[in-house]
């Protein structure tokens, strides 16, 4: 299989949060040999020196190479271009930040990025971050196409030796609902198991999605929780649901796309 995470774009003003998300994409890169972009953009009250110079050192302090592409203009015009133009395969970003781009990313701007991309994106809330990531959350829905985010998982739980947690969940608690939720996590953890990747498994119902996911995750000590974005919208994970989980997650969350065909049909499903 093709290393998916082969080129890296992280969206980069010298908050903590984007610090943070600095330190998650170094971790992938250093798993992935992956080729790592900044991007740093010039707007009011950033510091885009300041921004380039932290970039610098940290690539120094590491051994590690990062190309740094400085634009004017509005932030998600700029990732989204950027992305499109040179197909990165991963984009991150920080949220919560105290300075820096929070206004911009708190609330229909971070989802313009998530929404316009093509590849998975993963925001990084402010002090949650490591270059490890020992442990995923895997929540599933009652959705046919909630598991399309399994091979994603795959990928980081090979590469990192994690042990994912997986979270049937639901906000309703019929009969219908956990038949088809828990058909999901028992088929999603006997593929992990056949690929040697270690897992737990929990089943939620009557619940609000959103808050059990970041507790859960919390719970276990995640270090990232993977969603999907429209095809678990049904008023779950889309609307006030995904401004819970970007904004107010206090672990790091990857959003994927159902419209992502990199890894389409490598879950077995």
């Amino acid at each position: 299989m093709d290393n998916v995470f082969k080129k890296i774009l992280i969206a980069f003003d010298g908050s903590d949060s984007s610090k943070s998300a600095l330190q998650s994409a170094y971790g992938v890169a250093q798993k992935f040999n992956s080729e790592l972009t900044a991007l740093v953009v010039s707007e009011k009250d950033t510091k885009p020196d300041t921004a380039k110079s932290y970039l610098q050192d940290f690539a120094q302090s590491k051994r590690l190479h990062i190309e740094i592409i400085e634009r004017d203009g509005a932030v998600y015009d700029e990732v989204v271009k950027l992305e499109m133009k040179y197909g990165y395969g991963l984009i991150l970003m920080g949220t919560h930040g105290t300075n820096g781009w929070k206004p911009l990313w708190m609330g229909g701007n971070a989802f313009k990025v998530i929404s316009s991309s093509t590849c998975p994106v993963i925001s990084v809330p402010e002090k949650s971050s490591s270059p490890e990531l020992n442990h995923i959350l895997l929540p599933l829905l009652d959705s046919v196409t909630t598991r399309q985010k399994v091979p994603y998982c795959i990928q980081l739980a090979k590469a990192f030796s994690s042990t994912v947690h997986i979270l049937g969940v639901s906000k309703s608690s019929s009969s219908e609902t956990k038949k088809h939720v828990s058909s999901y996590v028992k088929q999603t953890m006997n593929y992990l198991s056949k690929k040697g990747i270690k897992n737990t498994h929990e089943e939620k119902y009557g619940v609000n999605v959103a808050e059990s996911c970041i507790s859960y995750g919390e719970e276990v000590n995640a270090g990232l929780m993977l969603i999907m974005t429209e095809t678990e919208s049904a008023g779950l994970f889309m609307g006030t649901y995904a401004q819970q989980l970007v904004n107010s997650s206090t672990l790091p969350v990857m959003s994927i796309h159902s419209r992502d065909t990199r890894l389409a049909g490598a879950s077995g499903y």
